[in-house]
């Protein structure tokens, strides 16, 4: 579980370009996320639908990206990563086609579904390919570059939602085209860069001097049998559940709470999304290269205030002021990258076997995902009961984040200062269940 390095291992070119093919389930999962927040306000007109549909559809996406992480994570484990890697961006190509071709809202949900499966599989698995093959202290440095890609899903996908804003709905369904075919083409640059078989190589062979084999998955009693484990497993949950129902509302609600409660237009709303997604970019580009090294956890407190603080002038001014919104957002976006996901990614890598990592991180990862889509659900139906209510509510998530994730930052602190004997955990009796 060690956190800090104070030597800067050498990455070469083969180490980025892997980065950048795993960042881009991050990317796409960041550019699904907010297109449909594109879309709901849009497709409830087009297709005449209420704010309970309005629900189901936000909190489809959410859902299936949970089922997809949950079981994606553990077959990439059991059957291997790189395969999984490869494979489950193609689902993702086919079903963001679909949506972008949707003629009625049961195509369009059927592929936000298929969606969210192909994503949820993707993500713990690319984080995980990339954290085996990279060099011992370089992991936090290119697990966080993957949340780099994601703000940049972010910024790309508000950028054509802004220049497609006046289409309507065909807007929307050339962001998904668009979307489609940058899926077969990460799908073309996973399967067949050489490099990334030379990278699996030096890595197996690593982990197998360190007596660990990284094609036999560890057990699941296995790790719930190692208290530490345990404890990690629980704590990072948590962590992430309680930030992801902040940042999820914010992903996929901003633009339908921009206009419907503000009363902006479809224009005005992914303009200011687009701008102010852009210093939640530079953030998460500084948090990458503080992210092996101390700063890492001292920027935790301060972005956990900020965090807080944007939920809280939402609440107070009850999102129909417009410069206040744009404070919140920009407070939004100097906050998140240093007290969310990107942490969550690397806590992850760092603390659990290589063997293990896809499956603790897609289990955790669906957890808070199957609770976001609950919150998603009804999210419509708080913002027109009280738009004030929901961000306070949000404000407490975004503390009770911050507390648990000062727990976790003790933990790894204290195991790096008092670090324990290893454990065989790297082959499973028999008989044992995976």
């Amino acid at each position: 579980m060690a956190e800090l390095n104070t030597a800067s291992p050498r990455l070469d070119r083969r180490h980025w370009m892997l980065a950048v093919a795993a960042g881009m389930a991050s990317f796409l999962d960041s550019g699904a996320i907010i297109s449909v927040g594109l879309g709901l306000a849009l497709w409830k007109e087009s297709f005449g639908l209420d704010v309970w549909t309005v629900g189901v559809l936000g909190s489809t996406l959410t859902l299936f990206i949970a089922v997809g992480a949950l079981t994606g994570g553990r077959l990439a484990d059991l059957l291997g990563r790189g395969r999984v890697f490869s494979l489950t961006i193609l689902l993702y190509a086919v079903a963001a086609l679909a949506v972008a071709l949707a003629p009625n809202s049961a195509v369009l949900v059927t592929g936000v579904i298929v969606i969210g499966v192909a994503a949820g599989a993707d993500l713990p698995t690319s984080i995980a390919v990339l954290s085996e093959r990279a060099p011992e202290g370089t992991q936090g440095r290119l697990v966080a570059f993957t949340h780099v890609m994601w703000t940049a899903g972010v910024v790309f996908t508000t950028s054509l939602g802004f220049a497609v804003s006046t289409l309507g709905t065909l807007g929307i369904g050339l962001i998904f085209a668009t979307l489609a075919a940058l899926a077969v083409a990460t799908f073309a640059f996973r399967a067949f860069y050489p490099p990334f078989l030379e990278l699996e190589t030096e890595a197996d062979a690593r982990h197998t001097a360190e007596g660990v084999d990284p094609a036999q998955a560890l057990p699941v009693r296995a790790l719930f049998r190692e208290r530490t484990f345990a404890a990690m497993i629980v704590l990072t949950a948590l962590f992430y559940l309680f930030f992801t129902l902040v940042a999820n509302t914010f992903g996929s609600f901003k633009t339908y709470f921009l206009v419907t409660v503000g009363d902006t237009s479809q224009t005005v709303a992914t303009a200011l999304s687009f701008g102010t997604t852009l210093i939640g970019l530079a953030g998460t580009i500084v948090f990458t290269r503080i992210a092996d090294t101390k700063w890492r956890s001292r920027f935790f407190v301060a972005g956990v205030a900020v965090f807080t603080a944007c939920q809280l002038l939402i609440a107070v001014t009850g999102g129909a002021v417009l410069p206040a919104m744009v404070a919140a957002l920009v407070l939004y976006n100097i906050g998140f990258p240093f007290v969310g996901e990107a942490l969550y990614k690397i806590w992850t890598q760092e603390s659990f076997p290589v063997n293990a990592r896809a499956t603790v991180q897609g289990a955790t990862m669906a957890v808070a995902r199957f609770v976001a889509s609950a919150f998603a659900l009804v999210t419509p139906a708080l913002i027109d009961w009280s738009p004030s209510g929901l961000y306070y509510l949000l404000a407490f998530f975004a503390l009770v984040s911050g507390a648990i994730g000062m727990l976790v930052i003790r933990r790894v602190r204290g195991a790096q200062e008092t670090p324990a004997a290893p454990r065989p955990l790297t082959t499973p009796a028999a008989g044992d269940a995976r």
